[in-house]
Formats: C-alpha cells, sequence, structure tokens
C-alpha cells in the first residue's frame, strides 16, 4: 500500500500541474483551496501555506478506492498531498497514525518536482528515534460533490528531519 501511497501522490501533483492554459495564461480548472495557519520544516517555523492551486480526486480502480487532496503552494514548488486508500461517502474524522494499516498519510515536498528525494519528502508514515509521523484529516462537510474540511500533521524525511503543519483547511469541489 505505500507504493500505491507514492505513487498516488505523484499522479495527483502532475495531474493538476496540466492546467488549462488559453491566451498564455493558468485557468483555475481546481476548485479548490488549501491552507495551513502555520507550517514548517526541519525545525524552522515557515509561515502561512496557501494554495489556491489545489485539487481533490476520489477514484476507485482495480477495487482500490482513494481520494487525494493535493494542494502546491503559492508561488513555490512546495506541495501538501493527502490520499486517504477508502471512498469518502459523508463527514468522517480520518487518523493517520504512524504507519497505519490502510497506508493512508499526508506527504510534504519541499519540491513536488522530485518525488525520488527521500530528503525533500516528508511522510506521516515515516518515523525517526523521538517522532512518528501521523495526523488527522476531518471532513466537516461533504455532499458527493463539494468537501471542506481541516488537517494537520507531523511528517518525517528520509534523514529523520520533520515538517509539520497546524489549523489546515481544504475546500472544493471533487474532480
Amino acid at each position: 500500500m505505500k507504493n500505491f501511497l507514492c505513487v498516488a501522490m505523484m499522479a495527483s501533483c502532475l495531474y493538476f500541474l496540466g492546467c488549462k492554459k488559453d491566451g498564455g495564461t493558468k485557468q483555475d480548472v481546481t476548485g479548490a483551496k488549501v491552507n495551513a495557519e502555520r507550517y514548517g520544516v526541519d525545525g524552522a517555523a515557515s509561515g502561512k501555506f496557501t494554495s489556491t492551486k489545489a485539487g481533490i480526486v476520489q477514484t476507485t480502480v482495480a477495487g482500490i478506492s482513494s481520494f487525494t487532496i493535493t494542494a502546491i503552494k503559492d508561488g513555490s514548488n512546495e506541495c501538501i498531498t493527502a490520499v486517504v486508500l477508502h471512498k469518502i461517502t459523508g463527514p468522517e474524522r480520518i487518523n493517520l497514525i504512524y504507519n497505519n494499516a490502510e497506508g493512508s498519510g499526508i506527504t510534504y515536498s519541499k519540491d513536488y518536482t522530485k518525488p525520488s528525494d527521500a530528503n525533500l519528502n516528508y511522510k506521516t508514515t515515516n518515523g525517526n528515534a523521538t517522532t512518528k509521523g501521523g495526523g488527522e484529516l476531518n471532513i466537516t462537510k461533504f455532499d458527493g460533490k463539494n468537501v471542506e474540511g481541516t488537517f494537520y500533521f507531523v511528517a518525517v524525511n528520509g534523514s529523520g528531519k520533520e515538517a509539520w503543519a497546524e489549523q489546515g483547511s481544504f475546500s472544493g469541489t471533487i474532480k
């Protein structure tokens, strides 16, 4: 399942980068917004994460359902991706505990164009000597097409360094 999580995350980032162009300017085809009031990386606070280049997708392929939120921080290559490996049917609180059996999780990337660099990608499914990754995705409104909710997480990269976000929120239309 961890391989599926990585593939889903990267596919989502690439999907949302393929925004339609009209006259040389990008159009918002995603209809989603993601914010985190506070986040930090490698022991330093980074301020606020804001993305108007976000998208929400729910699919079922080969009997595996996934619900994915992908957000690229405005003006950067930083990206937050949440992947839930089951179908969302209504409001739900999803605990993303370290090494959960389902394989669901959140990944923070310093640079989404480098998905194989373990030092740039922090996952809630990882841990280090003092911290286990984890977090929560809380879907507060869901009508089958529109979704809203909140999130927070602590994630760890391949070198054992941490990234975190709190007071996160998302809203948008499922594509």
